[in-house]
């Protein structure tokens, strides 16, 4: 993410706490926080990824993809053929950033954002933001790991819940640190 965006962001999620705050009584009634605190539901943006990665629907867009290579290569289409490369090569180094980093996975969560306000509404959040994005919060500012919330909609397996419990107790891979394995 470029520098020059991180101020709009920064507005962005100042904004939504203003207005969380702003609008308590609301927000009680609809089975948020109560009224005069905020509560941000908060996600360790790597198990997003890796849930995503092994999800079904994410099985189903790759699968298509491959078949797409395929039929461009036994077409001749070079020019496809090389587009879909760097596409997929592209898309791979970004699960890696994401899966291993704190990459954003506002695109994963876009698949599953008409499920977002129940998930915040089940989990009496005002906000929910990638645990690695919050750069400061106000002792009255309460923050709830909603994580496992935010994964079950790709119903990931016992196997990948195990990934995603194995990187509770790993650091993330510092962005350019990813960036160098890719390189080499």
């Amino acid at each position: 993410m470029s520098r020059t965006m991180l101020p709009s962001l920064q507005f962005v999620f100042l904004a939504g706490l203003l207005a969380a705050g702003s609008a308590g009584v609301a927000r009680a009634a609809e089975g948020g926080a109560d009224a005069g605190s905020c509560r941000v539901g908060v996600f360790d943006s790597r198990a997003v990824a890796v849930a995503y990665a092994a999800s079904k629907a994410f099985n189903e867009e790759l699968a298509l993809k491959m078949k797409e290579y395929r039929q461009a290569k036994d077409a001749g289409d070079q020019e496809k053929v090389k587009r879909l490369e760097a596409a997929g090569q592209a898309g791979q180094e970004q699960l890696h950033l994401q899966g291993f980093g704190t990459a954003s996975v506002l695109g994963i969560l876009d698949r599953i954002k008409d499920q977002l306000p129940a998930i915040a509404r089940q989990n009496k959040v005002d906000l929910i933001v990638s645990k690695w994005d919050i750069a400061y919060r106000a002792p009255a500012v309460e923050t709830v790991d909603i994580t496992e919330a935010i994964i079950e909609p790709f119903q990931p397996s016992e196997r990948t819940r195990k990934i995603i419990e194995d990187l509770k107790g790993k650091a993330p891979v510092p962005a350019e640190e990813l960036k160098n394995l890719h390189c080499e």
